[in-house]
């Protein structure tokens, strides 16, 4: 029930950001609060962080897209903004795949994967670049293997998920667009 919750909640949430609204942040925190249970009862430790630091990254979301301060122009990454990211990912997976290793999570090479990479998609989801669709599809398709990959599958999150990598998609191109018109 906790992971059918976690579902609805970020369809919505996907939604709501794909069309660049700022009520997405809502549903944002609340799909965390759900992912947080069920990353409790899984044992993925790298997720239970994920959930925590995200849901404030939800709130922080909501109070930068704050509408009567001006919106946030959307805009692409620069090479050196891409490289940076890239070089994040791979240091911090490195690093979190060895605390992960000595504990009991079942999977601490895509926990840390997820990990690092959801962090960065999120950091550039907040001030709006374009590239954060791009890590976000990859994203997905490493929590859909993630999810299968556990004894109990999560069959709800794995379809969120599949869902979520076409959004990643249909949210590139619309942002893309977005991009244009405001120049």
């Amino acid at each position: 029930m906790i992971e059918a919750i976690a579902t609805i909640m970020g369809l919505i949430q996907g939604i709501l950001v794909w069309a660049n609204k700022r009520s997405n942040w809502i549903f944002y925190c609340l799909q965390y609060v759900f992912l947080l249970i069920f990353n409790i009862q899984a044992k993925l430790y790298g997720d239970i962080t994920n959930s925590i630091i995200y849901f404030f990254i939800g709130v922080s979301g909501f109070i930068l897209w704050n509408r009567k301060k001006g919106n946030v122009p959307i805009k692409r990454c620069s090479i050196i903004e891409k490289t940076a990211y890239i070089s994040i990912i791979i240091i911090s997976t490195v690093i979190v795949y060895f605390i992960l290793k000595g504990t009991d999570d079942p999977l601490p090479l895509m926990g840390a994967l997820t990990t690092t990479t959801g962090y960065v998609a999120t950091y550039y989801m907040l001030i709006k670049k374009t590239d954060t669709w791009i890590l976000w599809f990859i994203n997905d398709i490493l929590y859909i293997i993630e999810y299968y990959m556990l004894s109990e599958r999560a069959w709800y999150l794995i379809t969120l998920n599949i869902i979520w990598t076409f959004m990643a998609i249909g949210s590139y191109i619309t942002w893309n667009k977005l991009s244009k018109e405001q120049k």
